[in-house]
C-alpha cells in the first residue's frame, strides 16, 4: 500500500514522539542530522538509511537518551543535486544539530565537507569512500571503508579469480567515488585496463555501452553503478553473450538489486564490509524489528545507518560537553562493539574493517568469506 506524503510525515512525527517518551522532557533535545537522497536517482536506498536511522533513535531514547537528554533526528532530503545538499546542510546547521549524517554518495559528500565542517559541525559517514577526505584532522569521520582499501581488495579479488584484463563501467553522477575507486584498483592490478564512462541522469546509449565494454574481452568487469543501473548492465552482458566475472560495490549491495537485475545477478559478487549473513543476536533482533516497523528486510543501508547512529549516541554520553570539538575527541577516543562488529577510529577518524566478497545465489546475497 502506497501511503501519501502527508499520512508519511505523520507517522514520522508519531515515531519521533514515540522514541522521545522514555527520556526527560524537561532536558532540551539534542539535535543530530541526516542528509540524503530520497527522491533523486537513486533515492529507494535512502528510505533503507532513513529507516535504519529512526529505529537507533528509538532504541537511544527508550534506555534513557544522551544522559537523560532525548536524542531528536532532524531528516533532510539532499535531493542527489547540488542545491538540495546545500539546502540540506543549510536547514540543520540552522536547526542547531551536533553533528550531521552525510551524505549517501560521495560526491555529495565532498559538496558537503567545506560548508558543515567550516561551521564547526561534525560531518559522519557511513557511505563515503572517497580517499580525497582521508588522513585529514578536521570535522570529518566515517565509519565505511575508504577507496584505497576497496582498491586493494578489488585487485586481490580479481587475482583470485584469473582475471588478467578488466573492464570498469563508471557512472560519473558520483564521480568522485568511481574515479577514486578505479585508481586504487588500478594500483594493485596489473593487467590490462579498460574504462567505459556514462551519466545515468541522461539517457544511456546501452547498445554502445556494451559494445565498449566488451570490445577487448577482458576477463571480468566491475560495475561501479548504484543497484538499479548494475541490474540493467548485467541484464545487457547476458544478452550480449558475456559469460565472464562481474564484480560489483557496496554501492549496488541494496534489495532493489535483484528487482533490477533478475535472475541476471546469478553468481554476481560485491564487495563490501557488510556481511549479509550476521548471525549476532543484535544483528537478528534488528533485523526483526526493522522488517516489522518499516516492511522491508534489513539492508546494508539500514544496518549502516543504525550502527553510526549508536555510535554517535556512545560518543554524545561520554562527552564533555555537547559540541563538536569534545564529541569529536570522544569519538576518537572510544571502541564500538555494534551489530556489525568491533569498530575505532585512527587519529583522523578513518577505520579499517574486514572487507568480504558478498556473491548473489538465487536472488540472495551470500558471505563469500573476507578478501
Amino acid at each position: 500500500m502506497k501511503l501519501s506524503l502527508s499520512t508519511l510525515c505523520v507517522l514520522l512525527s508519531f515515531l519521533v514522539c514515540f522514541c522521545l517518551s522514555s527520556c526527560d522532557k524537561s532536558q532540551k533535545p539534542i539535535r543530530i542530522g541526516l542528509a540524503i537522497n530520497l527522491s533523486g536517482r537513486g533515492g529507494e536506498a535512502g528510505e533503507h538509511i532513513r529507516d535504519g536511522a529512526l529505529l537507533a533513535i528509538e532504541h537511544v531514547n527508550n534506555s534513557g537518551g544522551i544522559n537523560g537528554s532525548p536524542l531528536e533526528l532532524l531528516i533532510r532530503d539532499d535531493k542527489n543535486s547540488d542545491e538540495g545538499v546545500r539546502k540540506a546542510d543549510e536547514s540543520l546547521i540552522a536547526d542547531g544539530v551536533v553533528a550531521i549524517i552525510g551524505h549517501s554518495q560521495s560526491s555529495n559528500t565532498i559538496k558537503s565537507y567545506p560548508f558543515v565542517t567550516s561551521h564547526n559541525t561534525l560531518l559522519i559517514t557511513a557511505y563515503t569512500a572517497a580517499t580525497k577526505l582521508s588522513g585529514q584532522d578536521d570535522f570529518f569521520i566515517r565509519t565505511s571503508v575508504d577507496c584505497e582499501l576497496y582498491g586493494a581488495k578489488t585487485a586481490a579479488l580479481l587475482k583470485r579469480k584469473n582475471a588478467h584484463s578488466v573492464a570498469f563501467l563508471m557512472d560519473m553522477t558520483n564521480s568522485a567515488f568511481v574515479l577514486d575507486y578505479a585508481d586504487h584498483v588500478k594500483k594493485h592490478f596489473s593487467g590490462v585496463v579498460r574504462e567505459v564512462k556514462f551519466d545515468s541522469r541522461a539517457q544511456a546509449d546501452w547498445t554502445q555501452i556494451i559494445k565498449d565494454l566488451l570490445v577487448s574481452q577482458p576477463d571480468a568487469i566491475v560495475l561501479l553503478t548504484e543497484a538499479s543501473m548494475t541490474g540493467v548492465a548485467l541484464q545487457k552482458l547476458i544478452a550480449a553473450g558475456y559469460s565472464g566475472d562481474c564484480v560489483g560495490t557496496v554501492w549496488a549491495h541494496t534489495p532493489g538489486l535483484m528487482r533490477h537485475a533478475g535472475n541476471s545477478a546469478e553468481n554476481f559478487s560485491i564487495i563490501t564490509f557488510v556481511n549479509p549473513e550476521n548471525s549476532t543476536p543484535g544483528y537478528i533482533s534488528f533485523s526483526k524489528e526493522i522488517e516489522g516497523k518499516f516492511h522491508k528486510k534489513a539492508s546494508a543501508g539500514s544496518t549502516r545507518a543504525y550502527e553510526v547512529v549508536m555510535i554517535l549516541a556512545s560518543a554524545l554520553k561520554r562527552s564533555e560537553s555537547i559540541s563538536s570539538d569534545d564529541l569529536k575527541k570522544s569519538l576518537l577516543t572510544g571502541k564500538y562493539d555494534t551489530l556489525m562488529g568491533h569498530v575505532e577510529f585512527d587519529q583522523f577518524g578513518d577505520v579499517i574493517r574486514p572487507v568480504y566478497e558478498v556473491v548473489v545465489h538465487g536472488k540472495k546475497f551470500y558471505n563469500n568469506g573476507e578478501i
